[in-house]
């Protein structure tokens, strides 16, 4: 489905730092708005690649780890970076609402993924062609039903999830991601964290060995669910740059 340009309102300049430029937006949709927020060189051209970021559990949009990826993006690759707040996080936050993560409020997520990109798109200022995404734990459990059902995604990094978890989250998402997980079909790094206390070894081993990617890798590394080192996340960053740049 292609959403209207109008779709997206009220972008407006947060800023430049160190030739980044920062740039708020709302993704109007008949549920509610999506807040966003879209990082782009201070020269951008139109055929500028673009890659999406999702965010964990305890994230948002703008949050630190988002920031350091999308200006690590513009910074070395020249390539820009959005982000936007996924259910119960960020500006999204509604005190009193039940926190539901199954596979419903999933399928909401991959509508706000795919209104945010034909929005962007819309701006004229990114390759369409040139496409990646970037989430872990929470940011697969949402991203990965996204990327099956959208297509547009070229490269993707995902991780830190399994087929079950420790954490408060229904069956009928971990159900999608297993019905998901063969039709993924673009290149993609999986990351590992070996003693993962949300996440199950064997679980996590089996969402990546069910991933359809003809290309996929594995990266494994010692540590809990929120220990990954700074050279696994440059890891990400260099593999996703290497398939848009091409």
């Amino acid at each position: 489905m292609r959403y209207h340009p109008r779709m997206l309102e009220r972008i407006s300049e947060a800023g430049t730092a160190e030739g980044v430029r920062e740039r708020r937006f709302d993704i109007v949709r008949p549920e509610g708005r999506v807040p966003g927020v879209l990082w782009t060189p201070e020269q951008a051209g139109s055929a500028t690649p673009l890659v999406l970021l999702g965010h964990g559990g305890a994230g948002h949009k703008r949050d630190e780890s988002r920031l350091e990826r999308a200006h690590a993006y513009v910074r070395r690759y020249g390539i820009a970076a959005a982000a936007i707040d996924g259910p119960y996080h960020g500006d999204r936050a509604a005190r009193g609402r039940e926190q539901r993560y199954d596979a419903t409020v999933a399928g909401e997520m991959v509508g706000d993924w795919q209104a945010t990109l034909d929005a962007l798109l819309d701006l004229g200022e990114f390759d369409e062609d040139r496409v990646g995404y970037g989430g872990v734990s929470m940011g697969t459990m949402f991203g990965l039903p996204f990327l099956v059902a959208d297509g547009r995604i070229r490269a993707a990094v995902l991780g830190l999830c399994g087929v079950r978890s420790s954490a408060r989250t229904e069956d009928s998402l971990f159900a999608r991601l297993v019905r998901d997980a063969p039709r993924l079909a673009c290149p993609t790094l999986f990351l590992m964290q070996w003693d993962d206390e949300l996440f199950d070894r064997e679980g996590v081993l089996a969402l990546f060995d069910l991933l359809g990617s003809a290309d996929k890798r594995l990266y494994a590394n010692p540590g809990g669910h929120a220990e990954t080192p700074q050279h696994v996340r440059d890891l990400g960053l260099e593999f996703i740059a290497a398939q848009l740049l091409a």
